[in-house]
């Protein structure tokens, strides 16, 4: 009798059907991939091209691809660590799972970098015309280290088993892949942060602020993909989970959600008290036109997973890890964008070479212009609210193909079912 309870309890996935709650994440997940595909076609297909593209260049779609970035990158990272750095055993159950939900946060993200080109064609100029001088040219080369990395540490985990994670070739791969995600999380803040700090050495805290929010991120959404969906969808018990959730991904979420806010203060403080542009995006942060989305993203960012993530530890609550996570993936890329938006819009009004070309093409009133185009794009906000459903049908869709339950073997082409 208990072994037909047992049978009737098992997630339908692991029965070879995804259900109800498969078919509709992967519902879900084709409809925001079509909205993504929409705002791609209408973002390259614009039939004038605006005076404010020039001007404030870094929209909703970049901040989204370094959001995607660092959230895959976090993810990855504090897998690395368990694995390479302190060898706990504990996390080769949910190895192969976790390298895949990496995986598939990172696909948005890569889109959206070549998305983001006017031309998208002329993509592969990135590394034809390498510029070693160029923060962004040095971007293009670490998605795809990171990139080979990640995706090798998982055929490896699917080909020879979880446990080969903690041999000599699996902690290599591990390891490489680490390095290469914390330089590309750091310099994808300090491409951005070029903007926000000048001299340019001020952005030097944005880059480990970035790494911090990396953390965060990863937290979050190990606590959804991993706590939620995987849950749902595998045949992880939610014991085991909740079990990992008490002693892992709560205290990591709100440990890390001190780190941000340590450090976000730490940047304000140390840009207030430069000089220039510096000072100039940090008054904005603090009290000026972005200061409502930048104290939004610390109340999301910071209190929210702190509280939660204390809550869900001590009580063991689904509904605490759930909600902290949801609130810091929305306060990350609130914080993100908040520092890409003011390094523009401060641009504009500090330095008279840009404020002179901005009020020539836009007339007067041009801050409101830019912070609109900045801040409600909708055919970018379209490309990178779809981000969310190219990411949740490939992770859906791998979790049904792929060969990700600990001690599964691979029965296709080396690592599907």
């Amino acid at each position: 009798m208990s072994t037909m309870v047992e049978e009737r309890a098992e997630p339908a996935i692991a029965r070879g059907r995804l259900g109800a709650a498969g078919y509709t994440l992967l519902g879900v997940g084709a409809a925001l991939t079509l909205l993504m595909l929409y705002g791609i076609y209408a973002y390259q297909t614009l039939s004038k091209a605006s005076p404010l593209h020039a001007l404030v260049p870094w929209g909703i779609m970049v901040t989204g691809y370094a959001f995607f970035a660092i959230s895959s990158g976090g993810v990855f990272d504090a897998l690395a660590i368990r694995l390479a750095v302190y060898c706990e055993r504990e996390a080769l159950p949910l190895a192969r799972k976790t390298l895949w939900l990496s995986l598939a946060l990172l696909i948005p993200g890569i889109v959206l970098v070549f998305a983001d080109l006017t031309h998208v064609m002329h993509a592969s100029w990135i590394y034809l015309g390498f510029n070693p001088s160029s923060r962004i040219a040095w971007n293009g080369i670490l998605y795809i280290i990171y990139a080979v990395f990640l995706v090798a540490a998982l055929v490896y985990a699917i080909a020879r088993g979880e446990g080969a994670l903690t041999g000599l070739g699996g902690r290599a791969l591990l390891v490489g892949g680490l390095l290469a995600s914390l330089i590309l999380e750091y310099n994808l803040a300090m491409a951005f942060g070029q903007n926000l700090a000048v001299p340019g050495w001020f952005a030097a805290p944005l880059g480990v602020l970035n790494i911090a929010l990396a953390f965060l991120l990863g937290a979050a959404w190990t606590g959804i993909g991993i706590g939620e969906i995987a849950v749902k969808l595998t045949a992880l018990p939610r014991e085991k989970w909740r079990e990992c959730c008490i002693h892992g991904v709560s205290k990591e979420l709100a440990g890390m959600a001190v780190a941000v806010g340590f450090l976000a203060a730490w940047t304000l403080v140390q840009q207030y008290e430069g000089w220039g542009l510096s000072r100039q995006a940090a008054s904005m942060l603090a009290g000026g036109s972005v200061a409502w989305l930048f104290w939004l993203s610390v109340a999301f960012a910071v209190a929210a997973p702190i509280a939660l993530g204390l809550y869900a530890g001590a009580r063991r609550s689904r509904a605490a890890m759930f909600t902290g996570s949801v609130l810091a993936i929305v306060g990350g890329f609130l914080m993100l964008h908040s520092l890409v938006a003011a390094g523009q819009v401060a641009r504009l009004e500090a330095l008279p070479g840009y404020h002179g070309l901005a009020a020539a093409a836009l007339g007067g009133g041009f801050e409101s212009e830019a912070l609109h185009e900045l801040l409600s794009n909708s055919v970018e906000a379209a490309a990178f609210v779809g981000g969310f459903g190219l990411w949740l049908l490939f992770y859906v869709a791998g979790l049904r193909l792929l060969a990700v339950e600990p001690g599964e073997k691979p029965r296709r082409i080396l690592v599907f079912r």
